[in-house]
Formats: C-alpha cells, structure tokens, sequence
C-alpha cells in the first residue's frame, strides 16, 4: 500500500488541480501572451494599418448555468473580444471599433470542459524526441509487419 510506513513518501497532486491552474495561468496571462503575437497587418501601399489592442480584450462568461449548459447540449465557454483599430496613415486618423474573435470553453472546478453538453477533460500528449522510431506488429495473417516513423526537428 502506498504511504505505508513511508514517511518520507510524497503524494502525487491531483492532476484536475493541476490542469485547472494551468487554465488560469492561460486565461490570466497566456491569452495575452497569444494575442500580442497577432502582427500588425498593412495594406500593399502602407497606408491603411489594422492592429490589435490586447490591453483592452474581454471576456463574456456564458449567462447559463453549468447544469443548464449540460442539459441544453450547449458549450460552458466565454466568448472573446478585443479592441481592434484601423489607422489610415496619410489622414493620421483612428478608427476603434470592438470586435468578436471566438468562443473559448471554460473550465470547471473540478478541471473538466464542457462542450455539446459532455464533460470532457483534456490530456496532453507526450511528444517524441526527433528521430526515426522503430515498430514491429504482427498483421492479419500473422506476418510481422515492420514500420518506421521519422519525426524531424
């Protein structure tokens, strides 16, 4: 049994915690982060500018409740909105206007998403090292089959 007698033994934090933390980190830092790599966008005779103002994106948190969203097949998310400003350069005018860019499925307490009315929970996968990996499977007609999978950097 685990913690047996072990009293130098550690448990291992429950990974909905972990995964609800990091959605908050992702929500309160790393949505900005994303958004300041959206470029400026100029036309071909750099006159007109299109530009985003993450300081000022919101988020509008879905007016349901997370049992109503369930029973309605609805997605538990926020949509998303930020302040975009289009620049004409030659007249040195602004034009701001607030935009929706998308939806974005929030999560629960307890680390789970809900979307179409189904809980879900999101595992992240382990990525291979680049390199060419090797695998033998036996095939229908119980002849090995022999594959390689080659991932670059």
């Amino acid at each position: 049994m685990l913690g047996d007698g072990n009293a130098g033994m550690s448990t291992i934090p429950g990974l909905n915690q972990i995964q609800f933390e990091g959605f908050c980190r992702f929500i309160d830092q790393g949505l900005t982060e994303e958004l300041y790599k959206f470029p400026k966008i100029e036309d071909t005779d750099q006159e007109i500018e299109f530009q985003l103002f993450v300081e000022t994106y919101q988020l509008v948190e879905l007016l349901l409740k997370e049992r109503d969203v369930v029973y309605e097949s609805f997605t538990y998310s926020s949509e998303l909105y930020v302040s975009i400003g289009l620049i004409w350069k030659s007249r040195g005018d602004m034009q701001e206007q607030t935009i929706f860019i998308g939806n974005i499925p929030l999560m629960n307490s307890l680390g789970t998403s809900i979307v179409n009315g189904i809980y879900r929970i999101v595992i992240n996968q382990i990525l291979q090292s680049p390199g060419i990996y090797y695998r033998s499977e036996l095939g229908h007609n119980e002849i090995s089959v022999y594959t390689g999978t080659i991932i670059s950097d």
